[in-house]
């Protein structure tokens, strides 16, 4: 959303695409909770423009087995594609087949999220018209998905910041808390499934 709107309005005053670089995520995913994770990154950034001749240079057969490495790693991540439902399946074997081929993954995305409007929204359109009479038959297999963010729509340093938290860059204790819950709450979904998996299982 934010992306999106920085396109939007930089394009309007005729800058260049402002683009939240996935290179930030790194810093998210190491516990950064501010901008100075992003700060941290735009830094590495400028250090690296002086080293871009020498990267440059290096052949790409000499870099192919790295990323040989790198797409096997990011392969474990298709084993927890929802592969039984097919709204699901389809439109993530189109993102992954397509990448490759078109030598892109802005197409791939494309793909994947165009085919998974149109196959969901039928879905959606059919049991609408049909008053939930024609239902896929493993519909209750279906990835859950909600449009209703976890926090509300801000993030939590700007609602601290309306409340006149003084220190609004630290986190409160309750937002603490509801990631512990949120955490955990993952955790029995995941023995649920487990279990289930377990039953099934047996009764095959």
């Amino acid at each position: 959303m934010v992306d999106a709107i920085c396109v939007s309005i930089g394009s309007l005053f005729g800058t260049p695409p402002v683009s939240a670089f996935i290179e930030s995520g790194a810093g998210i995913s190491e516990g950064g909770m501010t901008g100075l994770t992003s700060c941290i990154t735009g830094l590495c950034f400028f250090v690296a423009i002086f080293f871009a001749p020498i990267f440059a240079s290096i052949p790409p057969w000499a870099t192919g087995c790295t990323l040989v490495i790198v797409g096997a790693l990011i392969c474990k991540a298709a084993a927890e594609i929802n592969w039984r439902y097919y709204s699901d399946a389809i439109p993530a074997f189109l993102t992954i087949a397509i990448m490759p081929f078109t030598y892109s993954i802005a197409y791939g995305l494309i793909a994947g999220i165009l085919s998974y409007i149109v196959l969901n929204g039928t879905v959606w359109l059919i049991e609408k018209i049909t008053s939930g009479r024609i239902v896929p038959p493993n519909e209750d297999e279906k990835e859950p998905w909600t449009w209703r963010i976890s926090g509300g729509f801000f993030p939590p340093w700007v609602c601290r910041l309306a409340r006149g938290k003084k220190d609004f860059w630290r986190p409160e204790d309750e937002h603490l808390d509801h990631v512990g819950v949120g955490i955990e709450v993952e955790l029995e979904s995941q023995e649920r499934m487990e279990k289930r998996g377990m039953v099934e299982a047996k009764n095959v």
